[in-house]
């Protein structure tokens, strides 16, 4: 929805294209630069990896304050069809475990995998049955686990953890889930790590009140005058409703006031 919303005023979507450097002229971004050798002159420079990234991979020097920040956990999530429907269930769902606070103790302070799991079902064809092939449902389930700080091999530990999680699924009420699956897609740390944020962390940097907001990094590139970020790494947050904010911000730093 919002790619068409975005081609309606203009945008053309070049897909499956890496962008590899943002070329400088001065104190301008000038260009950038593609994986495939192409140079895209440009205006102005949009960036919505998380900022180390950005930084990172496409900048140069890391500025301290984005080096210093401090991150939120990770997530493992089970994109999963399934032919099971469960009367009790709403869109979202939330199971909370018996040890609420030391879950978030394991996650951020011991850097472990959670020992009473709480996690999040949402079932998005109750509501959408387009979503799903008739008489089948489309499950979408996350459950947290520390980020890639902690010394944990993702590589191994994928598969074992997917049983983990069926498993729990099963002792919080979803009677044979796991044979019901007909078609899933695991995503872990590592994965989130891939799609370009920071330690692995889909969440970006940690929702500490010192990183929330106004204090959150800037959306302007320190040292380039035409380079802004957008997402959650940025002010104001994470969720969509801030990152679509992100968004406007970045637009009114290009446009200006946008009425």
């Amino acid at each position: 929805a919002l790619a068409g919303a975005a081609e309606k005023h203009g945008v053309t979507f070049k897909y499956n294209t890496t962008v590899t450097k943002v070329e400088k002229s001065g104190s301008r971004a000038s260009a950038v630069i593609t994986s495939d050798g192409q140079r895209i002159e440009c205006d102005v420079v949009v960036l919505n990896p998380d900022l180390p990234v950005a930084w990172r991979d496409l900048l140069g020097k890391t500025p301290l304050s984005v080096k210093r920040l401090n991150y939120s956990p990770s997530c493992v999530t089970i994109l999963a069809g399934s032919s099971k429907s469960y009367d009790h269930l709403a869109h979202h769902n939330i199971h909370f475990g018996h040890s609420w606070d030391g879950v978030f103790d394991e996650l951020i302070t011991k850097k472990q995998l959670m020992s009473d799991p709480s996690l999040l079902v949402t079932l998005p064809s109750k509501d959408d049955p387009s979503l799903a092939p008739s008489g089948k449902h489309s499950y979408y389930i996350l459950f947290p686990t520390p980020n890639l700080d902690a010394d944990i091999d993702w590589k191994k530990m994928k598969n074992v953890y997917k049983d983990q999680m069926y498993a729990t699924m099963q002792e919080r009420g979803y009677r044979d889930f796991a044979d019901s699956v007909e078609v899933e897609h695991v995503t872990t740390p590592l994965d989130w790590q891939e799609m370009g944020m920071e330690r692995g962390a889909p969440f970006a940097s940690a929702h500490t009140f010192l990183q929330t907001g106004p204090f959150r990094p800037s959306n302007m590139a320190k040292g380039y005058e035409n380079v802004v970020f957008t997402g959650s790494g940025t002010q104001p947050g994470v969720g969509v409703p801030m990152v679509l904010i992100s968004g406007r911000l970045a637009a009114e730093r290009i446009v200006g006031p946008v009425k």
